[in-house]
């Protein structure tokens, strides 16, 4: 079916509709008069407002006289490959307006957008409970330092920091009590010092020879500790340096 058969027709059943006769509209295009004829009059049909009054007769005659104008049209050819490919293609080139683009593209960025927001959503809730060595460990820092970043009152930012050191000492906790090994970090006062035992924030602390010190660290300071939980629940330092 071509455009200007699509568009001829479009304009008959239009005007069938505005109650041009039949016979009047197939007069103004007598070359499509064969091919328009059982379409206006199934059209005809479907537009009745109340089919269920037009008498049983009428409608076995309309039915009849369709059937043979059917019966009468001639046999379409099959499409070859090449008429297919060029109804294709007058289809997408219809299909790809500007307008129609960008519809999609504003479509495709929205979905996106929400789908990876209700993800996140999603990972961050299930990641609240995560410790270290877990698979949903990284989002949960991740998450963190997000909130961090966007905190710009130093009160607030400080607070918040307090609140996500809280969680490492939690989470050293339930390390300790599934006996799990694991890479830990935290902050917290330097309680005491001695050859190669220090204890911080209650914890005992192991310094091999190879640990990172700053020098100037004295008991009463606050630092930060990277280090090792090993499975017999003795902490391993890598780095010690002065918490800013």
């Amino acid at each position: 079916m071509t455009d200007r058969f699509e568009s001829i027709l479009d304009e008959s059943i239009s005007a069938l509709q505005a109650g041009v006769s039949l016979d009047d509209i197939l007069a103004e295009v007598p070359e499509y008069a064969d091919q328009l004829r059982p379409l206006l009059f199934a059209s005809s049909l479907l537009a009745d407002p109340n089919p269920r009054l037009v008498p049983e007769q009428k409608k076995a005659d309309l039915r009849a006289e369709y059937l043979r104008q059917v019966a009468d049209l001639p046999v379409l050819p099959v499409p070859t490959v090449s008429q297919k490919s060029q109804a294709i293609y007058r289809i997408i080139k219809r299909r790809l307006t500007r307008d129609a683009v960008i519809n999609d593209l504003v479509t495709i960025v929205i979905t996106l957008a929400v789908t990876l927001s209700l993800m996140a959503l999603i990972l961050n809730v299930l990641a609240v409970e995560a410790i270290p060595g877990d698979l949903l460990y990284p989002i949960k820092r991740t998450s963190e330092s997000v909130r961090l970043n966007l905190t710009f009152d130093a009160p607030g930012r400080a607070n918040l920091a307090d609140q996500f050191n809280q969680r490492r000492l939690y989470e050293i906790e339930q390390l300790v009590a599934q006996n799990r090994a694991a890479l830990v970090e935290f902050n917290g006062l330097l309680e005491s010092k001695g050859d190669n035992l220090w204890v911080i924030e209650g914890y005992t602390i192991f310094l091999p020879d190879d640990v990172r010190l700053d020098p100037a660290l004295q008991e009463g300071d606050r630092v930060q500790v990277v280090g090792f939980l090993r499975t017999n629940n003795v902490l391993v330092a890598d780095t010690i340096t002065a918490w800013p």
